[in-house]
């Protein structure tokens, strides 16, 4: 699952200089205007680039990662076989190309992101090179070619394109490491500077805790009974719900305000806090350490849907849902 980032950078406003009395007064605020309109117009740059690294990453809603993952487990065995080919999926080419371009595009702004400029051009680089098979394979795929050559085209090209994808893959991941590093940055700056014991407050604090807890899940979910894992899980959980607290009770004077109702988006907030804490009771209990039995034990390990596979699933789309809400106005 792609990382969910949050939105609406905020374009730096000029402000106008007030001069005080006096010749000084007047040179020191016309030497200050120059500085002070760079300095605005290099933020503004940043945002601008930002949310193209951001658009980037949203748009990919099936990751090269995933495509990959896909492709190995269930396509590779395909081609491996002798038998004549009678299905293929390839990962969407349009998707290849625009994610260049949109790189390409956001690196060429001058102002720098340096955890993430430099990850970005090995992404797009490695994009130019998976795009031509990709697009070989998948107007192939399209048009059922492999009916025709019982699939020895996909044969011929799968080394290629396999290589190819996982740089890409590679690349990506590399890519979504510095857009998280980025991003978390940039909510906890919200978090420290919203007002306290105020609405802001506390939707900063969903969020910013609500990724430290994201980023405390996949460890979790790497080592499921580490019981430093699942205590740091905890913490912040519990502090994604003393944040929900608040929120909840500044949506609720709102409404008493303004006369109309505004959840803020408790549903979803209440549905994320509630599925952690079960997973966190889950493994307490012992539900992550049994071995799977009978059918489910017998099937290839990439078909099995283990209980941990299964929660950590709706971990991240309950995860998604609650960050996701914040993208737009909410009441």
């Amino acid at each position: 699952m792609k990382y969910q980032t949050i939105l609406g950078a905020t374009l730096v406003a000029i402000s106008a200089l007030v001069a005080g009395c006096g010749d000084k007064a007047d040179k020191t605020s016309q030497a200050q205007a120059p500085a002070a309109a760079r300095q605005s117009g290099n933020e503004q740059q940043l945002v601008e680039k930002y949310n193209i690294y951001v658009d980037v990453s949203n748009t990919l809603s099936t990751s090269f990662q995933e495509a990959r993952e896909n492709y190995v487990q269930n396509q590779v065995p395909l081609l491996q076989a002798k038998a004549p080919l009678t299905s293929l999926r390839i990962q969407n080419d349009i998707l290849v190309d625009r994610s260049a371009k949109k790189l390409d595009a956001a690196v060429a702004i001058a102002a720098p992101l340096p955890e993430i400029d430099e990850s970005a051009k090995a992404f797009s680089a490695a994009l130019k090179v998976l795009s031509p098979l990709s697009r070989e394979l998948n107007d192939y795929a399209n048009s059922k070619g492999y009916l025709a050559d019982n699939g020895d085209k996909a044969r011929q090209l799968n080394k290629d394109y396999l290589a190819a994808l996982t740089t890409v893959a590679e690349a990506e991941a590399a890519f979504d490491k510095g857009m998280g590093a980025r991003d978390r940055a940039l909510t906890k700056e919200a978090f420290e500077k919203a007002p306290k014991d105020t609405a802001a407050f506390y939707r900063a604090g969903l969020i910013y805790h609500g990724k430290v807890n994201h980023a405390d899940a996949s460890a979790l979910f790497a080592a499921p009974n580490d019981p430093k894992a699942l205590a740091a899980f905890e913490a912040s959980l519990a502090l994604v719900a003393d944040s929900a607290a608040g929120w909840s009770k500044k949506m609720a004077e709102q409404s008493s305000q303004s006369g109309k109702s505004c959840s803020g988006g408790m549903l979803q907030i209440n549905e994320f806090i509630g599925q952690s804490r079960s997973m966190v009771k889950d493994i307490k209990d012992g539900v992550f350490a049994r071995k799977e039995t009978g059918a489910m034990a017998r099937l290839p390990a990439h078909m099995r849907s283990s209980s941990i596979v299964n929660s950590a699933n709706r971990y991240n789309q309950n995860f998604a849902n609650m960050i996701g809400q914040f993208n737009h106005p909410l009441c």
